[in-house]
C-alpha cells in the first residue's frame, strides 16, 4: 500500500470518477480480473479489492470512499457497504467494442514525462469544453511499453459520441501548448508542433498493413528490429547458398573423379588384354626355343641311332600356361 494519500478538495468526484470508470462499459468488460469476479457474484464485487487497484491505493480511509461512492448515479453499494456494483444491465459486448472503436482517437506526440492525472488534466482543461456533442470522455488510456512500463507519448482517447471523435480528428488541430486550435492557427506553427491524431480503426488498418503513423520510441525499435530481422535473414541465405555450392562442387568432383576411374579401369583392362598377348607370344618363344635346344642336346648326346617309335622328349610337351593367370592378375590389380 502507498504512503501517498490524496487530500485534495475534489477527493469525492476523484473517487466516484475513477470507480465508475472500473464498472463502466467501456472498461468492465474488458477488464479480465474484474469481469471474473463480476460474472461469478451477480454483479457484485468487494470493494476491499476495488481499492487494491493502482489508482485507487492514494484514497484512504475506506470510511472516506464509501461516503464518496454513496453518492454515485451509476454504482449500488450494499447495505453493509462491503459490496459494489453498476445499477444499469451491461450492453452487448460486440456493440461496445464497435462503438469503442469508432468513437476512440488515436494521438501521438505527447511529452513522455507525462503522467496519468497531467495528462487527464490536459484533455478537461484544453479538449472537452471544444466537443460539440458530449463534453465527457469515456477513457484516456496512455500507451507504455511491455517491459518497462514507460509512457512514449501515445495516447487513445475514447468519446462517449463518434461525432466528437470525427470533430477532433476533421474540423481542428492539436498542439500540446495550446489544445484546440483551428487549422488556419495551425498553419504558422511548425508541423513538430502539432500533436499527430487519427481514428483508432484507421491506425489499426495501417499498422496491419506495415505502414507507420507519427514517429516514436515503439515504431523505431520495431522498425530496427524488423531490418535487423531481415539482414539476418538474407545473410542466412548467402550461407544456405555457400554451402550449396560447395555441395555441388564436391558432388562434381567426385563425379569427375569417378568419371576417370572408369577411364582408367578401362586403360587397365586394355594392357591387361595387351599384357596377356605378349604373353601368349613369349611362351611361344620360349616353347620353339625349349624345342630347338632339346633337340640339339639329344643329336649331341645321341650315340646309337635312335627307335623309330622312339620320340625326342622336350620340355613343350609337359609346359604350363601361363596366359590366362596372368590376365587375372593384372584385372585383379586393375
Amino acid at each position: 500500500m502507498t504512503d501517498f494519500v490524496y487530500q485534495g478538495e475534489d477527493f469525492d468526484e476523484r473517487v466516484r470518477k475513477q470507480v465508475e470508470f472500473y464498472f463502466s462499459d467501456s472498461n468492465l468488460q474488458q477488464d479480465k480480473f474484474l469481469w471474473k469476479i463480476y460474472e461469478s457474484n451477480d454483479g457484485w464485487v468487494e470493494l476491499k479489492t476495488i481499492l487494491t487497484f493502482g489508482r485507487m491505493k492514494q484514497y484512504r480511509p475506506e470510511e472516506k470512499v464509501v461516503d464518496a461512492l454513496k453518492q454515485s448515479e451509476k454504482l449500488l453499494l450494499s447495505a453493509n457497504n462491503e459490496m459494489i456494483k453498476r445499477k444499469d444491465p451491461l450492453k452487448d459486448f460486440n456493440e461496445v467494442k464497435n462503438n469503442k472503436k469508432k468513437n476512440t482517437v488515436h494521438i501521438e506526440g505527447f511529452p513522455h514525462t507525462l503522467t496519468q492525472d497531467q495528462v487527464e488534466k490536459w484533455f478537461t482543461e484544453k479538449v472537452v469544453p471544444f466537443l460539440p456533442k458530449q463534453k465527457e470522455l469515456c477513457s484516456i488510456r496512455m500507451i507504455k511499453t511491455r517491459a518497462k512500463k514507460e509512457f512514449f507519448g501515445v495516447v487513445d482517447v475514447e468519446f462517449h459520441t463518434e461525432e466528437d471523435a470525427q470533430y477532433l480528428i476533421n474540423d481542428v488541430e492539436l498542439s500540446y501548448d495550446n489544445g484546440v486550435i483551428s487549422k488556419e492557427e495551425a498553419e504558422n506553427l511548425d508541423k513538430k508542433q502539432l500533436l499527430k491524431k487519427m481514428s483508432q480503426l484507421t491506425f489499426q488498418e495501417m499498422r496491419e498493413n506495415g505502414k507507420r503513423f507519427g514517429q516514436n520510441e515503439v515504431t523505431k525499435r520495431r522498425n530496427s528490429f524488423n531490418e535487423n530481422k531481415g539482414k539476418k535473414h538474407q545473410k542466412g541465405n548467402k550461407g544456405k547458398k555457400f554451402e550449396n555450392n560447395n555441395r555441388k562442387k564436391s558432388e562434381d568432383q567426385n563425379n569427375d573423379a569417378a568419371a576417370a576411374g572408369g577411364e582408367k579401369a578401362q586403360g587397365l583392362e586394355k594392357v591387361a588384354e595387351t599384357t596377356g598377348e605378349e604373353g601368349e607370344q613369349t611362351n611361344e618363344q620360349k616353347d620353339e626355343k625349349s624345342s630347338t635346344e632339346e633337340g640339339n642336346v639329344a643329336s649331341a648326346d645321341k650315340t646309337e641311332p635312335a627307335a623309330a617309335d622312339d620320340k625326342p622328349q622336350t620340355k613343350a610337351d609337359g609346359l604350363p600356361t601361363e596366359v590366362s593367370s596372368t590376365k587375372k592378375d593384372v584385372e585383379a590389380d586393375a
